[in-house]
């Protein structure tokens, strides 16, 4: 697994995940990737079914607030409960949250 990236903006420095064609904020186009290594677990929501997909299997997935301040959504780990602290890593570009030990 690789490193969790987050988007920053050069011009005004607001995060952004994912990559957005222009800031939200300043219109800015170029960003630097700077890597998010943890979050606090806000909510989590269990995803039962995904529309096209044969044999899917229920998953749980968490709105995170990372150590740079910047919540987004990521796949978890079943026994990790809101409050909970998490690594972040990434995985073929899909966020992914696992307990911290």
């Amino acid at each position: 697994m690789a490193k969790m990236e987050i988007y920053k903006c050069k011009t005004c420095l607001k995060y952004t995940f994912p990559k957005k064609y222009f800031c939200s904020n300043c219109g800015g186009i170029d960003y630097d990737l700077v890597v998010a290594q943890s979050g606090t677990v806000k909510e989590i929501s269990l995803i039962n079914h995904m529309l096209g997909q044969k044999d899917w299997k229920p998953r749980n997935i968490a709105n995170i607030e990372t150590n740079l301040g910047i919540c987004i959504t990521v796949g978890i780990e079943d026994n990790i409960k809101v409050g909970d602290l998490v690594a972040l890593s990434s995985d073929n570009g899909v966020p992914i949250g696992k307990k911290s030990r």
